[in-house]
């Protein structure tokens, strides 16, 4: 009696072992894709709160003109580099510095009927708006940040 494996039990179990390799493969980068994702928001984030401390909401009698034409409720799309340099934060190590090259800070207030504007008690919907990406063929992404805002009477 010969000892051994047989030809079709060493083909059935490299077929197993390929395709549990597949599976942990595609677990792996699905993973790294969610990580990358993860420190994308991550970066929003700090985006979004540079621009939220150089660009702070207005309380409502700093503004004395139309909303929706006010410079200090609707800040052009800044880039992340403008806002530290803003800030003056010049200490973040330089591969974060070039992480964050990628990011925008943008805020505008979306245009409302007057006869809502009544209804809702000069009620304004303030979009702040962080984005990033859109290189090499790759879809830019974004992140916004609803703020209901009240203008005097």
């Amino acid at each position: 009696m010969k000892s051994g494996f047989t030809l079709l039990e060493v083909m059935i179990s490299t077929i197993i072992l390929s395709v549990g390799l597949v599976v942990l493969l595609t677990s792996f980068m699905n993973c790294q894709r969610i990580m990358n994702a993860s420190q994308d928001f991550e970066s929003a984030q700090y985006v979004l709160q540079l621009g939220e401390t150089a660009y702070p909401l207005p309380a409502p009698e700093q503004v004395n003109e139309d909303p929706l034409e006010s410079d200090l409720l609707n800040i052009d799309e800044v880039a992340a580099r403008e806002l530290l340099d803003t800030l003056e934060i010049d200490d973040l190590p330089r591969d974060r510095q070039e992480d964050l090259e990628k990011y925008t800070f943008r805020r505008e207030v979306d245009e409302v009927d007057e006869e809502e504007l009544k209804r809702s008690g000069f009620l304004y919907t303030v979009r702040t708006i962080v984005a990033w990406g859109g290189g090499r063929g790759r879809e830019r992404n974004e992140t916004t940040v609803i703020t209901l805002w009240r203008k005097q009477k």
